[in-house]
């Protein structure tokens, strides 16, 4: 029994040492630790975008954004993941964003002339008048087929020929 009662003792004791750890951690975060965050959730992200996950990817991109709004690099990862889910305004911004911040990276150079590319291809389709149905296909011209002769009347059948009739008497012939 006694083992019981020390147990039950320290267990609040364990309970308040951690919570007074995690606050000590929460309260003392430092720029590093923030570096850390942004690296560690563009990271995931990333990975999760080569398991094609793109909404996790767009997810973790947004929270590294969120710790380091200027850092080319997660504006560019912002991008690939926006167009990859089809929000291409959004991916637009993105891009642009991290080519101001980076123009001279070829990465995101690269990126953003492709995608360009794409955008525009999208806005033009998308600005174009309906395709008609299209026209039937002319048939081939060439010589006039002689039209076929009407068929010849079939006869009409012949009379059968029934008993003979003969005149009943008192009556002329």
């Amino acid at each position: 029994m006694p083992d019981l009662f020390v147990t039950c003792r320290l267990r609040p004791t364990a309970t308040l040492l951690a919570a007074v750890a995690a606050a000590g951690t929460v309260a003392c975060a430092s720029p590093q630790s923030k570096d850390a965050g942004w690296k560690a959730q563009n990271s995931y992200g990333s990975e999760m975008a080569r398991k094609g996950f793109w909404r996790e990817a767009l997810f973790r991109y947004e929270k590294a954004a969120a710790l380091q709004p200027d850092n080319p690099e997660v504006q560019n990862n912002l991008g690939v993941a926006y167009e990859s889910i089809g929000e291409t305004s959004r991916a637009l911004s993105a891009y642009k964003k991290a080519l101001e911040l980076a123009p001279q990276d070829a990465k995101i150079k690269r990126n953003y002339a492709r995608f360009a590319e794409y955008y525009t291809s999208v806005q033009r389709a998308s600005s174009l008048p309906a395709p008609s149905a299209p026209a039937p296909a002319a048939a081939p011209q060439g010589p006039a087929l002689p039209t076929p002769p009407a068929p010849a009347p079939t006869p009409a059948p012949a009379p059968t020929p029934g008993p003979p009739v003969t005149t009943p008497p008192g009556i002329p012939k």
